[in-house]
């Protein structure tokens, strides 16, 4: 059953996934990583300005963002039965890429590579994280995180297509969203449905009404601030991007199209 859902899913995984607009990245420094600070913070500019500042949270301010549309599988999550009898580690790769007769040096082998990664690398010493294949491991990831079974989750609205052309987005309304501690889920690239998600530690969330200066198009979007710095990676681009240090002020980024803030059920969303 799981190598047929694989196989349909396979065809939909070659036709190319592009990169996502936004991407999360390690908080602290892994001896794999081969690109120069330059280079990803020339790579995010051009791609998307993910980090700010908390004080550019002011109605009246602008923000440059961009919305490509996203990479998703268009059959969803995989049953929890199928997702959890498939291997999913970097040791077991080799054997689920023979399955299902992708090549190793292929460019959807590195993403999967890449995915698998990500999810097996540590976190910080505070950082619950988990990577989720199936809604129910999702949910219940979340909810072991927060510590309670009455969790909901928050989406930013974002034009599904994207917004892809760069452009200054004016801040037209600024709401926070009760709470200290929140569950950050993106969206990873890989031949079925995967979450990486991870505590957000110490931060502060807001809800923001958005509306772009070149085209007009309306956006709301979640935004998570983290407060507490101090234990990331000095070469992490948000310092490169903010010309901050660890245990500066705080970093702040939007979460784009289909990637989820999970926080405690009834949080109250005020101005």
């Amino acid at each position: 059953m799981a190598r047929l859902v694989l196989t349909a899913l396979l065809a939909l995984f070659v036709a190319g996934q592009q990169s996502h607009a936004f991407y999360y990245t390690n908080y602290i420094k892994h001896s794999s990583s081969s690109a120069s600070p330059v280079t990803v913070v020339d790579d995010m500019t051009k791609k998307m300005a993910v980090f700010f500042r908390e004080d550019a949270l002011r109605v009246g301010q602008t923000l440059p963002f961009r919305f490509p549309a996203p990479v998703t599988a268009p059959l969803g999550f995989l049953p929890r039965h199928v997702a959890d009898a498939i291997p999913f580690s970097s040791a077991t790769l080799p054997s689920v890429l023979a399955q299902l007769g992708i090549a190793e040096d292929s460019p959807q082998a590195a993403k999967m590579e890449d995915t698998l990664a990500m999810c097996e690398a540590p976190g910080l010493s505070w950082e619950a994280k988990f990577c989720a294949t199936s809604l129910e491991a999702l949910v219940e990831g979340a909810q072991g995180v927060i510590g309670t079974q009455d969790v909901t989750e928050m989406l930013s609205k974002v034009p599904r297509a994207g917004s892809p052309r760069l452009q200054a987005y004016a801040v037209r309304a600024v709401r926070a969203v009760e709470g200290s501690t929140f569950v950050g889920c993106h969206q990873k690239e890989y031949p079925y449905t995967v979450y990486m998600c991870h505590s957000t530690g110490p931060s502060r969330a807001y809800e923001v009404e958005m509306e772009g200066t070149v085209e007009g198009d309306k956006v709301t979007l979640l935004a998570v601030c983290h407060t507490e710095t101090s234990e990331w990676d000095e070469d992490h681009v948000a310092f490169k991007v903010l010309g901050t240090r660890p245990g500066g002020p705080p970093v702040c980024h939007v979460l784009p199209y289909g990637h989820i803030l999970w926080a405690k059920k009834n949080a109250s969303v005020s101005a």
